[in-house]
């Protein structure tokens, strides 16, 4: 192995989210304004999103409506879509949300990503 190759090995890769994100198993409904609510699984949170996932289709930058999101209906934005998962980025929250979210955040396990939990070496 050349220097170069094993400093790429042993680097972590850099986290470059804004919050921590937890991990929450959570069912939701997404609903849009071109489609009724749907069924959707969350993965993950933070104070800024969430990931979840969802056999239904949505775009890039398309505002949607989750709920329940700590008790309430929120309107995130869509930033990214893997296959059925998607990111969601909060916008304008309600300060009472945005302290639950901590709250709720408080109790669960950080989320360190999808491939510290699979079973490949």
């Amino acid at each position: 192995m050349t220097p170069e190759t094993q400093l790429e090995v042993t680097t972590p890769q850099v986290d470059r989210r804004r919050h921590t994100r937890y991990c929450l198993v959570q069912a939701l409904a997404i609903s849009s304004s071109k489609q009724l609510s749907s069924k959707a699984t969350t993965s993950d949170i933070s104070i800024s999103g969430l990931s979840a996932s969802s056999s239904e289709q949505f775009r890039a930058g398309e505002s949607v409506y989750l709920f329940p999101v700590v008790g309430q209906r929120v309107a995130p934005v869509v930033r990214r879509k893997v296959g059925a998962m998607y990111g969601f980025e909060f916008a304008d929250l309600p300060d009472r949300v945005v302290a639950d979210i901590h709250i709720l955040c408080r109790g669960l396990f950080p989320f360190r990503g999808i491939a510290e939990y699979s079973d490949a070496d």
